[in-house]
């Protein structure tokens, strides 16, 4: 008669080996996943391999057929595979940067990956739904920005990816380069150009040296400039023009000063 002693692992998800060790096990045909059954992949006197179906989570009773006897059943636990759904920010600058990731099946995890960009660190499980992790820094740009997927690896095995509510798009530093007119009265317009000018939220004047920051109205043409209209009530003066952008803000340079003029 066949008679289990052990399950090894006595958690897991599907697509895992399972080793079952006992009795009498050499004629056993099937294994038994509570209702379910499948075909060994090696069995031995001793010793039986299976790899593990697709289950609903929880607890089941693992037993083996021999012939027509059924050995007893020993307790084995079903993780679901981990299922993010969202994510609490989905760009980011090209820095390392903390955001949430939302879903189900999350209470295991023990990594998140952003495709190429490569693993997360400083990862806190806050619930089954609810994780903390800081994205990884990334590299060299080949373009202003780069779309990555979000995986998540738990005792359940690694998420598949879901498409755009879990997808994290890396911004590139934006930069400004050169302003054209340099120079010109409250209400005109001068195009600005730099790098990686895409998806701006502000254009700012500054006065040269610090002071308060004013915005301006703006019109994205492409990665490479924008028209901004000077805005109104500068005093004459010069003023740093910066822009923004989920990359950041562009650093000051010689090449942003635009003078205001009567």
């Amino acid at each position: 008669m066949p008679t289990l002693t052990s399950l090894t692992p006595t958690q897991s998800h599907n697509g895992i080996t399972l080793t079952l060790t006992g009795t009498g096990l050499s004629g056993t045909t099937k294994v038994n996943f509570g209702t379910k059954s499948v075909t060994p992949a090696t069995v031995s006197s001793t010793t039986v391999t299976v790899v593990i179906p697709v289950l609903c989570g929880g607890q089941i009773s693992v037993s083996v057929t021999a012939g027509t006897t059924t050995s007893n059943s020993l307790a084995f636990y079903y993780i679901n595979p981990p299922e993010p759904t969202a994510l609490s920010a989905n760009t980011g600058p090209a820095t390392a940067t903390s955001i949430s990731v939302l879903g189900s099946g999350l209470l295991t995890a023990t990594g998140v990956t952003f495709g190429s960009a490569g693993a997360g660190t400083a990862l806190t499980v806050v619930s089954d739904s609810e994780l903390t992790i800081t994205c990884p820094a990334h590299g060299a740009f080949t373009a202003p920005t780069d779309t990555v997927n979000v995986t998540c690896t738990t005792a359940g095995g690694t998420s598949i990816p879901l498409g755009a509510p879990t997808q994290y798009t890396y911004y590139d530093v934006p930069t400004v380069t050169s302003l054209s007119p340099t120079s010109g009265a409250v209400g005109s317009s001068t195009t600005v150009t730099g790098t990686n000018l895409v998806d701006v939220s502000s254009v700012t004047f500054t006065p040269t040296g610090g002071g308060t920051a004013v915005e301006a109205d703006f019109a994205s043409f492409s990665a490479t400039s924008l028209v901004a209209t000077i805005p109104s009530g500068l005093a004459t003066g010069t003023y740093d023009v910066q822009a923004t952008t989920p990359g950041g803000q562009t650093a000051i340079v010689a090449g942003d000063v635009f003078t205001v003029t009567a």
